[in-house]
């Protein structure tokens, strides 16, 4: 007996009528211990990363509780592909701002403390008209919208407390106000991923808005800068203007001790970005993107691989695919300033690459399979014993329902052709997809 025990007297007024237990005709409920909220946290984190939060809207409806869970969750990482949309998300973070007061236990308003990414490198921001774009529509729309945006994302950073991951549309240039804005913003520091930011140098300003906001941004993790392609015709005049203008302060290096991943797609040349970068010491920096430049005499892009090529153990040589493409040779040093590299990608015009020694890469990217690109494979292949793989960036197989003279002639005959030669040494040829000819 215990305390939950109920007892029956059926005859109370008898001397020895005695007592009956009332047994429950079911098992008594058995009350498990509430599990705590980091769990459900992280239970919905994983739902989040495995259906792409197709179900946590569901989830909202369930109970209060998981509402408070999972509200945090969906606004941790948002990305927008139409206008509208971002701009009715800004509305909601403003109106929620206005509204919050000092008496709050938190000093930030919700859900502008929840947003930890924000993505809008997918921004639409023209109109389709009968499935074709309207030159006049096109143009007014651009200059109309990209003003529009600036002002939107200048507005929305200062409420925006905890961001660390922004991508932003590099169709568009990051204006000098909506970084100002960004920098400006409180815990900047915690901010880690920055990417699609176009970057044009400046000739007349003292400092420079991107480069103010590196030097205030030591956890960064990811960077990426792209830029315009600059004639051939203007590379004597930057190299006269930076040349003969005295540094300013904002050309001493950076604190950047985290960044891991760093894009620069530009003839930057001497701008300010490129020289404080090039004095910056990078321990981090595994994976460097970068567009070749070496024969400009004004070039920046071989001394930054050369001064930063120790650690790398990814290098990506890429040129925008811009018109007219204008394409700069590459550094014929790489393996001698990049020891330590696993993965190297070309770009035309193919460098003459010497070993004089093994070196441990496992893949090596090429545009596309020509007789030089061959020459150059087959003369370092004894020197690389490590090689995996071969990869043809621009070129994907054709799948396998194409007919057999399809798949035998031009580039995919080329590639059929290497793959037979390379198999004999276990070496794999993938296509611009990372696949391999029999997955597809």
């Amino acid at each position: 007996m215990n305390s939950q025990t109920v007892l029956l007297h059926p005859r109370p007024y008898a001397h020895h009528s005695g007592y009956l237990i009332v047994l429950p005709l079911l098992q008594p409920e058995q009350l498990n211990p509430a599990l705590p909220i980091e769990i459900w946290t992280q239970i919905f984190q994983e739902i989040d990363f495995g259906l792409q939060g197709t179900h946590l809207l569901s989830a909202l409806l369930v109970c209060k509780k998981f509402k408070d869970i999972v509200l945090p969750l969906l606004y941790s990482r948002v990305s927008f592909i139409h206008y509208h949309a971002l701009e009715k998300f800004s509305e909601r973070i403003h109106d929620a701002e206005s509204k919050w007061d000092s008496l709050r236990r938190v000093p930030y308003s919700a859900p502008g403390r929840w947003v930890q990414s924000l993505d809008v490198s997918r921004l639409e921001l023209y109109k389709h008209s009968a499935g074709r774009r309207l030159v006049e529509d096109l143009v007014d729309n651009m200059e109309l919208m990209a003003l529009r945006l600036d002002s939107l994302l200048s507005n929305l950073f200062p409420v925006l407390p905890f961001l660390s991951e922004f991508l932003m549309t590099p169709h568009f240039i990051f204006s000098r106000r909506a970084l100002t804005s960004l920098n400006e913003r409180q815990s900047v520091n915690n901010l880690r991923s920055l990417r699609g930011i176009f970057y044009i140098p400046s000739h007349v300003m003292p400092r420079e808005a991107l480069v103010d906001l590196l030097r205030n941004c030591p956890n960064l993790e990811e960077l990426e800068v792209i830029g315009p392609d600059i004639d051939p015709t203007d590379y004597d005049l930057m190299t006269l203007w930076y040349g003969q203008a005295p540094f300013p302060p904002s050309f001493e290096p950076l604190y950047l001790p985290k960044l891991r991943e760093l894009t620069l797609l530009a003839s930057f040349q001497l701008s300010p970005l490129m020289l404080c970068l090039l004095a910056t010491p990078l321990p981090s920096l595994t994976k460097l993107t970068i567009a070749p430049d070496d024969d400009i005499p004004s070039s920046v892009s071989s001394p930054f691989i050369s001064s930063h090529g120790k650690t790398l153990r990814s290098l990506l040589l890429l040129t925008q695919k811009t018109w007219p493409t204008r394409l700069h040779a590459s550094p014929s040093t790489l393996f001698q300033t990049s020891p330590a590299l696993r993965h190297l990608s070309l770009e035309l015009p193919l460098p003459s690459l010497e070993l004089a020694e093994d070196h441990y890469l496992e893949i090596l990217s090429i545009p596309k399979p020509s007789h030089d690109s061959w020459a150059l494979i087959s003369r370092l292949l004894s020197h690389l014993p490590s090689l995996k793989a071969v990869r043809i960036r621009d070129v994907k197989w054709l799948r396998k329902g194409m007919g057999l003279r399809a798949m035998e002639t031009g580039v995919q005959g080329e590639m059929r052709e290497w793959r037979r030669r390379l198999a004999r040494r276990g070496i794999r040829v993938l296509d611009g997809e990372w696949k391999d000819a029999d997955s597809i």
